[in-house]
């Protein structure tokens, strides 16, 4: 017999902004603990799979100059431009995401530059030679930003902020920019270098940056998983029997009962459906981007180890109910 697990109407208490996942969780944790006249000291949150450091991931661009004595070539190209941009204050500072941002374009406008006519051999020549080694240091420039760019990193380490229990803001917004940073990871492995340049690194950073979603994520998934597992310990200490001696109703059952569909059904499962939808839809993307980095394993740890887990805590309880309802005249919706 399986448990017909229909979300009910939400309570006003789900409206409050701040009620998230994780005061849903301690607040049914405290319902059971008071109903199975039960004590439990939790545990503090494991520590999540360690990311090596900024400065240990971050490589060194190979100083590619063009030395050309004759203006007109970088005048024809458009190229002083870029070079006397590169060279300002501002852009001997980059960061990151602002060189890959950089070396695309110059690669595209010189890549336009290299299908006109040449008259001097020597200047195309040299030209070329500039052109193949700035598309040799590309890979570099992207896995730079992508290892430690400031807000890419701040989404991969998490922050302890859960996100609500249902419709988090910024979840389109988050896959639009993930989607747009493997469309321009896409187009580095093509080398098409136009399409490449046309996308606006920052501006997808500015998405992530605005709504944290990926590191709400990561953190929600871990608490999640870590709270269901002490859930577990909680109520498998209370063995059926002890409920409802010969199967006799009682008042104890009535409370479990309405814990059970307002707030394990109406909250948790809710919840939990919720993070399972944003991981199926946001993982795939992160891991595309990341998978011949040095970040693949412990991002793969974070994520979709620790979504396994939540799946198989919720599983754990979801068992517990049904045994429960079996066993007692919970009366439970049910299903065969």
């Amino acid at each position: 017999m399986k448990l017909y697990l229909l979300p009910l109407v939400l309570m006003s208490l789900i409206a409050c902004t701040d009620y998230n996942g994780d005061k849903a969780l301690q607040n049914y944790q405290q319902r059971l603990e008071r109903v199975l006249d039960i004590s439990q000291k939790n545990s503090a949150l494991p520590n999540a799979a360690p990311l090596a450091a900024q400065r240990d991931l971050k490589q060194p661009l190979p100083d590619i100059r063009l030395d050309l004595t004759d203006a007109y070539a970088t005048r024809r190209c458009s190229l002083d431009t870029l070079i006397g941009e590169r060279n300002s204050s501002l852009g001997k500072v980059y960061s990151a995401s602002k060189q890959l941002s950089y070396e695309l374009r110059f690669l595209s406008q010189l890549q336009r530059c290299l299908e006109q006519s040449w008259d001097d051999t020597a200047l195309l020549n040299q030209l070329q030679q500039v052109y193949q080694q700035k598309q040799r240091s590309i890979d570099i420039a992207f896995n730079n930003m992508l290892l430690t760019d400031d807000t890419l990193r701040k989404e991969l380490l998490g922050v302890r902020k859960a996100l609500p229990l249902q419709a988090a803001p910024g979840f389109s917004e988050t896959w639009q920019a993930l989607t747009e940073l493997n469309q321009l990871r896409q187009f580095i492995a093509q080398q098409n270098w136009y399409s490449a340049s046309q996308i606006d690194i920052e501006q997808q950073l500015q998405l992530l940056y605005r709504y944290n979603f990926i590191g709400r994520l990561q953190y929600s998934l871990r608490t999640a998983s870590h709270q269901l597992a002490q859930l577990n310990q909680l109520s498998e200490a209370k063995a059926a029997s002890a409920l409802c001696p010969q199967q006799r109703d009682s008042e104890q059952l009535h409370i479990l009962a309405n814990v059970f569909s307002k707030y394990f059904v109406g909250e948790i499962q809710l919840y939990t459906s919720e993070l399972s939808r944003y991981q199926q839809q946001l993982w795939p993307l992160l891991q595309q981007l990341y998978q011949d980095t040095e970040l693949n394993t412990p991002l793969t740890l974070r994520f979709e180890h620790t979504f396994g887990e939540m799946r198989t805590e919720l599983s754990r309880h979801v068992k517990w109910w049904q045994a429960l309802n079996n066993q007692c005249p919970l009366k439970l919706t049910a299903q065969q």
